[in-house]
């Protein structure tokens, strides 16, 4: 700004239609303007920093979760048990009374209206939260009786919009509680449909993360291959196939069959085929359990495919995004 103003001011001086003293106090307050702009800027980032501090405060003052020390049986099958778990949200529950057993090596997909608790439920599944009344059993041991180090290696999570940490693509996938060999990680990004894309970046898994310029549905998919390469006896999927295709989402279901470790999945889904494809639904509806059975046999209530009946679009513009997505991708290479 100062620059523009000594620019007009000394051609309106040149033309003897402004005075020395004139283009003086000018280019003065044009500077005064400047260090103005400059001090409101830092008072906007005090201002976000002193709101930061307030959010991290209210994290600090919650009361930590117990730990327990016992240990999970070698080799479980992964069996998920719910027992009377009720969850309060804003003094009101959220979930109430939920039962619900997720026998080891089951698929079981959770569906509902939003707002029912399907998230909720898979938070509490693997010790995200903690239920205010019940208890949450894994291999028959509960969840805050379990060594929490072990929990971490056992249950995994992928999430709709995952947050990835690593100076690389491949060691995004590879963050967790451990860090599994090249090998592993490259498989699970196959498996996870994230291995073309990733080989095309301009050094490939070793392309700094904040330098690969990544679609949603990528970076789900990287979340998803980071999922995979650290699956234990339970994998929690909370709608991390929303932004894949049906093709994708397809080749996603069979690697989760043959090529990720045997366990259970807990699958939170709003398509109809992520429902169709599990081996038991769990319905909720007002934050209770209102059925599990598969869903050929769900199917015949209107109430349960009245759940489904928003996502027919959502499911089509998933593909269209998609199918740009590789188009881009078929074109950068």
């Amino acid at each position: 700004m100062n620059t523009a103003v000594l620019a007009v001011g000394g051609i309106r001086l040149a033309y003897g239609s402004l005075s020395v003293g004139e283009l003086l106090a000018a280019s003065r307050y044009a500077a005064l303007t400047a260090g103005l702009g400059g001090v409101v800027g830092q008072l906007n980032s005090l201002v976000r920093s002193r709101a930061a501090a307030h959010r991290t405060g209210e994290l600090l003052t919650l009361p930590t979760a117990p730990q327990g020390a016992r240990p999970l049986p070698a080799d479980g099958p992964g069996r998920l048990e719910l027992r009377a778990v009720t969850v309060l949200r804003g003094g009101a529950p959220a979930l109430r009374d939920v039962d619900l057993v997720v026998p080891g090596g089951t698929t079981m997909a959770v569906v509902g209206h939003s707002g029912a608790g399907k998230s909720l439920l898979a938070a509490v599944a693997g010790r995200l939260t903690d239920p205010d009344s019940g208890q949450v059993l894994l291999d028959g041991i509960p969840l805050d009786e379990a060594d929490p180090a072990q929990l971490r290696r056992e249950i995994g999570y992928a999430f709709e919009r995952p947050a990835l940490f690593g100076r690389t693509v491949g060691a995004a996938i590879g963050f967790g509680p451990y860090e599994p060999p090249a090998q592993a990680i490259e498989a699970a990004a196959r498996a996870a449909g994230a291995d073309p894309f990733v080989r095309l970046l301009p050094d490939g898994y070793a392309t700094p993360l904040a330098d690969a310029p990544l679609s949603g549905g990528e970076v789900q998919r990287l979340g998803l291959a980071r999922a995979f390469a650290h699956a234990g006896r339970l994998l929690v999927l909370d709608d991390a196939t929303s932004s894949l295709d049906s093709v994708t989402e397809l080749h996603v279901r069979r690697a989760l069959v043959h090529d990720v470790r045997t366990g259970s999945r807990l699958l939170i889904a709003h398509r109809v085929s992520s429902a169709a494809r599990a081996d038991l639904v769990a319905w909720l509806e007002n934050g209770r359990l209102r059925a599990v059975a598969p869903h050929d046999r769900l199917w015949a209530e209107a109430d349960y495919r009245a759940v489904f009946a928003h996502t027919d679009d959502e499911e089509t513009q998933a593909d269209e995004d998609t199918r740009t997505d590789q188009d881009t991708t078929r074109a950068a290479s």
